[in-house]
């Protein structure tokens, strides 16, 4: 009989706020609304049989009991590896949006949860069926620092970092999550300003989405949009001297409106340990649609890294959902990202926008310990036009902001000068550095304090 330990969560804080920081963790210090997390519960160092490996069905039964410790706090079993002193456990995050601190609530569940024999674990967090880093402890460090005044600072110097470990032939994946249905339906918030006619505009829509994830990283997924309300001028014809990749976007709520946003397939792969790749391909955004492909170099415990994005696509039509115009046009860009602590990280683009005009876009972004993110970008393009400057900024708020309760649900809110057809481009829900950042060394460094929360 596999010697797997059932176990219980606290919920002494389930009311008001909870505090679980140690002494060194005040400094870094922002309200939590959750329950406590489920104490550690002591291995014996000379339990070393390893026999349980041999019992009928040892994998399935471990993942129904993380499941059921990982459940109350969000999370999911996507994989498991088991060996006699090391076990990789690699899960969804739904609910936490300051990551560390679901590496710290899934730590604390192999450690409940797996026999004594095991010492070593490891987390490997999972976004979209894509494998973003591994973070590996001993279990030992875990019980020693739970309750130690500087846990935080020496529970992050003996985690080692890592990109994802090669033991996908040996993980047994939970056949439940493939394929699997899901939607949601939104608000999208939109400002700009119309360097053409020198004006603010505004537009708020509804928007419902769908996605079938059919295996891991290869998915279909799709976007209808509706307009409340908004100042988008649907009457002034562009007179923009480029093709008019944006600035005919009155046309598309005045002909288009509700809409297909998206419709697209999209299949997120590892083509390396260091080495991130994205193929999507259908109506990739409300003006164009065709192909894209994108390649990231990140190693999980740099701080910079490089990606290539290339995209062929043609203009859509204002008002047939699935139409096309004439235009068509093949855009790319090369990518330098670079992070540092404090929770700042930059972004410089260079290549072709879609009116076939090139130049540069560079962006600063902060993203904060409580969840809240603000960046300001600026491009410029070597279109001959007096608008061939671009510049805004861009805020995410997150839910748990709103509801005192964790939620890794943000709105995205842009202003920027988006009306113009030069240095605009290709507009993606699914950029590869986007996904990987906040599981990357510098941002859990900056955000560990949360990890025994």
């Amino acid at each position: 009989m596999v010697k797997l330990v059932k176990t219980s969560i606290i919920t002494a804080c389930s009311v008001g706020l909870c505090i679980s920081a140690t002494s060194a963790d005040i400094k870094n210090f922002t309200p939590s609304y959750e329950s406590a997390p489920a104490p550690i519960k002591r291995h014996n160092p000379n339990d070393t049989d390893a026999s349980w490996l041999n019992d009928a069905g040892v994998n399935e039964t471990a993942h129904k009991y993380l499941n059921k410790a990982l459940r109350p706090d969000g999370l999911r079993v996507e994989a498991l590896s088991l060996a006699p002193t090391h076990a990789e456990l690699r899960f969804r995050n739904n609910r936490y949006n300051v990551t560390p601190q679901a590496f710290g609530r899934a730590a604390r569940a192999m450690a409940n949860v797996l026999p004594s024999s095991v010492t070593t674990f490891t987390l490997t967090p999972v976004v979209d069926g894509l494998p973003v880093s591994s973070v590996t402890f001993n279990r030992t460090d875990l019980e020693a620092y739970e309750n130690h005044p500087n846990g935080t600072k020496l529970s992050f110097a003996n985690a080692v970092i890592s990109d994802p470990i090669k033991t996908r032939d040996t993980m047994q994946y939970d056949q439940s999550l493939y394929p699997k249905f899901s939607w949601s339906i939104g608000p999208y918030v939109e400002f700009t300003h119309d360097e053409l006619t020198s004006s603010n505009q505004y537009s708020v829509r509804a928007r419902a989405t769908g996605i079938w994830n059919i295996s891991p990283g290869f998915s279909a997924s799709g976007a209808l949009t509706k307009e409340l309300f908004g100042n988008v001028s649907t009457n002034t014809p562009s007179t923009s001297t480029l093709q008019h990749v944006r600035s005919d976007r009155g046309l598309y709520l005045e002909r288009g409106d509700p809409a297909v946003e998206t419709l697209k397939l999209d299949y997120l792969f590892k083509a390396a340990p260091s080495v991130y790749g994205r193929v999507s391909a259908g109506y990739l955004e409300r003006m164009f649609g065709g192909i894209s492909g994108e390649v990231l170099w990140k190693p999980a415990a740099q701080n910079w890294g490089l990606g290539v994005e290339v995209s062929h696509v043609k203009q859509r039509d204002f008002g047939n959902a699935l139409g096309f115009q004439n235009y068509d046009v093949t855009t790319g860009f090369v990518s330098a990202y670079a992070e540092f602590n404090g929770g700042v990280s930059t972004q410089l683009d260079v290549g072709r926008y879609l009116a076939g005009d090139n130049g540069a876009t560079f962006s600063i972004d902060k993203r904060f310990s409580n969840g809240w993110s603000a960046g300001v970008f600026a491009t410029k393009s070597n279109a001959d036009v007096a608008e061939n400057t671009k510049k805004g900024f861009r805020v995410t708020i997150p839910l748990n902001w709103v509801m005192k309760s964790p939620s890794r649900t943000s709105y995205d809110i842009a202003f920027g000068s988006s009306g113009a057809d030069a240095g605009s481009r290709l507009r993606s829900d699914n950029q590869l550095y986007k996904k990987v950042r906040e599981y990357h060394g510098t941002e859990l460094e900056d955000s560990w304090a949360r990890f025994w929360r």
